[in-house]
This record gives C-alpha cells, structure tokens and sequence, in this order.
C-alpha cells in the first residue's frame, strides 16, 4: 500500500483551505471600508381628491419619512388622453400641511404612520395653484385635475426619496 499520497492531498487541502480563509477575511475587512448608501425607506401611502376640498395624504405604514429629502409630484394618468402624464408638477411644501396647520416647510420634520397631511389653502380651500403650480398656463387646462370635465379621472401621486421613487399611488377625481 502506498500512504505517500496522502500527505500531498491532505497538504493540498489545508492549502486551499487556508486561501479561503485568508480571502474572506480580506473581503470582509474592504467591505467594511466601503462606503454604502442608506437603502430608500419603504411607504405605503394612500390619498384622496376633491375638486371642493383638495388632497388628503396618509402615511398608512412604512418608515417615518425626513422631510427635507421628500419630493412630491403629480402626474396626469392616461385617463386624461395620450401622453397626459408628460405634464407632471413637484408640490411645494409650503401647500402640504397636516392637521394643525404646520407645513412641510417649517413646521413638519417628518412623515409618520397614521400621519394625515392636506394640500390646500390656509383657509382649507383648494386652488389649482397648490397642485399643479408647474402647468397653470391656460394651454395646459385640459389636464387641470379642477375641471369638473375630469371628474372619474385619475392621477398619480408620487412621493420621491433622493431622486428614488417610493410611492406611487392612482388617485380619483372626485366632486
């Protein structure tokens, strides 16, 4: 029997072995010197329009949402025609408030589950302006979601975290 040929396999094997261990511990410590970029938070939102009343957002669940960051915009769906949600507008925070009045701008730091938020004006009525602030010119009036013509249509409202977006709700035109 011949037992030399065990010794270069057992030795082969610890060779190997020991690269691998050599190669995780060199990959976990340059992982860790990686910079990585914080994972968008994850929202479920749902929302509510009246041509008499504005918009109504709630944060249904998810993660609390920094303000500051937040983006939201509106877009026309298809329901108002081919090509309508090239029309989208980004809502100033200024026009977004929650039940006491605060706005994103100065008063709100974040978006919470079971938060209500309203996009209308001081005096709680709502104005195109408010909305749509990017498409007020009157060439633009057929995708006005305050056109009782558009009432059964529909928009997107998308909320923007760091240029990601992260909610994207279909929202009805109502009366």
């Amino acid at each position: 029997m011949h037992e030399e040929a065990v010794s270069p396999v057992i030795g082969v094997l610890l060779m190997l072995t020991l690269t691998l261990i050599i190669a995780a511990i060199v990959n976990s410590y340059a992982g860790g010197l990686m910079e990585t970029e914080s994972k968008a938070p994850s929202v479920t939102l749902q929302a509510k329009y009246s041509i008499s009343q504005g918009m109504e957002i709630r944060q249904v669940s998810g993660d609390p949402l920094p303000i500051s960051i937040v983006k939201v915009m509106v877009r026309p769906s298809e329901t108002f025609g081919r090509n309508a949600s090239q029309y989208s507008s980004q809502v100033e925070k200024r026009y977004i408030t929650d039940v006491n009045g605060s706005s994103w701008a100065t008063g709100i730091t974040s978006l919470k589950p079971g938060d209500v938020n309203y996009i209308t004006n001081k005096s709680g009525e709502h104005n195109l302006s408010y909305l749509q602030s990017d498409i007020l010119d009157s060439q633009y009036s057929p995708y006005w979601f305050n056109q009782t013509q558009n009432l059964g249509n529909t928009f997107f409202l998308e909320m923007y975290y760091k240029n990601t977006m992260i909610s994207r709700n279909e929202v009805l035109i109502e009366g």
